[in-house]
């Protein structure tokens, strides 16, 4: 008998503990699953925004436009002769440079929530799968990478920096999706990436990058042998510096 009984203890402790492995590898296989999803939808979220920013309107946006004036509605830049403001769909050119469809150099809304702090405007997009993402927030800097004064320009005769900070959002229960106001739901998962982008000035119509050239000290349009309205945009052109944040 006491054989037997012991026999029955060491099968029911075998498979109480295979049983607690299983459950314990099924639960942490879920969630390094939704991790990923999480951490896609923050990738997924960082590439969309940098097309954003690169578009023709946003380009000028970028360079000519301090980041504290992006919602103001009120700050102007000369384009050709005439005064833009800065607003949602407004068209920002420079002159010369201008395509024959005015709608490439429109300034998206996209890209002016991207730049105020106080409030932040942090819409949560959806992009697929109970994927999500929203951008917390950029932040520029100068080649030295010291921090641009929010009311400055960037320099079009040097490299700057831009550093995005994207989350991305798992939340499979659809009638509990992540919002702006409620961006933590339930069970959901979330992935934070900050990555840094070289910010480089060329002029218009060119796809020369003077600051390349060692000891360049001129403006992108100088720098070609243009003037008058040729004026530069500045395009986010390769990642400088990587880091991931937390997950939770």
């Amino acid at each position: 008998m006491f054989v037997i009984l012991l026999l029955m203890l060491t099968v029911l402790t075998t498979t109480v503990s295979l049983n607690t492995r299983t459950t314990a590898g099924m639960f942490v296989s879920s969630w390094q699953g939704k991790l990923r999803l999480a951490r896609d939808a923050a990738e997924n979220g960082v590439m969309i925004t940098v097309g954003e920013l690169n578009k023709p309107g946003n380009r000028m946006l970028l360079g000519s436009v301090p980041l504290n004036e992006w919602t103001t509605n009120n700050y102007k830049v000369r384009t050709d002769g005439s005064d833009v403001t800065i607003s949602n769909n407004n068209v920002i050119y420079p002159g010369d440079c201008r395509f024959l469809d005015f709608d490439v150099y429109r300034i998206t809304q996209e890209a002016l929530d991207l730049a105020p702090i106080n409030p932040p405007i942090r819409t949560v997009r959806f992009s697929d799968n109970g994927q999500y993402f929203r951008v917390l927030g950029i932040v520029l800097k100068n080649g030295n990478r010291g921090a641009i004064a929010r009311s400055d320009k960037l320099s079009d005769s040097a490299v700057s920096y831009l550093t995005m900070t994207v989350e991305g959002i798992y939340s499979s229960d659809a009638a509990n999706r992540p919002t702006a106001e409620t961006p933590y739901p339930e069970n959901s998962v979330h992935y934070t990436i900050q990555q840094e982008y070289k910010v480089v000035p060329r002029c218009c119509k060119e796809n020369k990058y003077p600051v390349d050239t060692p000891g360049n000290t001129q403006s992108a349009c100088q720098a070609v042998g243009k003037s008058g309205n040729y004026k530069p945009e500045w395009m986010l052109r390769s990642v400088a510096q990587a880091g991931l944040f937390k997950t939770n």
